[in-house]
């Protein structure tokens, strides 16, 4: 009797199916822009960005397309412009790129034809072939992301902002009342142009952080306002720690650098 309990019990284990393995979770491409930053990147980098419609988009196989990455499926896009933001001349009506789209959950490319875009491009030939800048330059229509871009653009074509290579030198200097100070970051600029990152602390005030873009250092000097030119190419782009050749041994300076960047707050650029 134990030996036919054991049989039946070995014969069960035999033909029970096993147990199904859950599949691994697909992980979905992300193209969305995080934040102001992502924004203007592109919008700075783009010699062409317009407002269209994709009229038609065909999948190309993978041996047209061998070095598309994983999660992606490459298209030959057909769009007609209806707006342009930013081109250097005349443009066409239409325009072909291929855009390596993210696949779904299932591995399905998206049902591209009639979306409403903002595209960010390389310079069009006649034939109005041309490309993204990159992964991410292709956004679906978004007025606030259009005004967004209008507005980086306008800064960048005024002059007015400079563009930060890096902190050249520091000092700081006590006020007549204990606790008052005042630190001076002066920052190299590509044009050559004066600028200066200010630092101030009175007794009972909120520490103010403002920008100089004079010669001297006046009440002209403003607070940087978040989701400008001027905030990202500040956030974005000056080191995390004052250097020592800027004055970053003396500890109180160092201290009222990072104080400024942490007024700034995080650049929050993505890949």
């Amino acid at each position: 009797m134990t030996r036919s309990i054991l049989t039946i019990c070995l014969i069960l284990v035999v033909i029970a199916p096993a147990a199904a393995q859950a599949p691994a979770p697909t992980t979905i491409p992300n193209d969305r822009l995080a934040g102001f930053a992502d924004t203007a990147e592109l919008a700075l980098a783009a010699p062409v960005i317009v407002r269209a419609t994709i009229t038609r988009a065909t999948r190309l196989s993978s041996k047209a397309a061998p070095d598309v990455a994983a999660g992606r499926a490459r298209l030959l896009v057909t769009a007609s412009v209806s707006n342009v933001l930013v081109a250097p001349g005349a443009l066409g009506g239409t325009l072909q790129y291929l855009w390596d789209a993210p696949l779904d959950s299932r591995g399905r490319a998206p049902q591209a034809k009639g979306l409403d875009i903002l595209a960010f491009l390389d310079s069009t030939k006649e034939t109005g072939s041309t490309r993204l800048i990159s992964r991410r330059a292709q956004q679906p229509w978004d007025p606030a992301l259009a005004d967004t871009v209008r507005a980086v653009v306008a800064e960048q074509r005024s002059g007015k902002v400079p563009i930060i290579r890096s902190v050249s030198n520091g000092f700081r200097a006590d006020g007549t009342v204990p606790g008052e100070s005042e630190s001076q970051f002066f920052l190299a600029t590509t044009d050559g142009k004066p600028a200066a990152l200010v630092v101030q602390n009175r007794p009972g005030e909120v520490q103010r952080v403002l920008v100089a873009r004079g010669d001297i250092i006046d009440e002209s000097a403003e607070r940087v306002r978040p989701g400008t030119l001027l905030w990202y190419r500040l956030a974005c782009f000056l080191p995390a720690r004052l250097p020592a050749s800027a004055g970053g041994a003396d500890p109180a300076l160092a201290k009222d650098w990072r104080d400024a960047l942490t007024s700034l707050g995080p650049c929050g650029k993505t890949n």
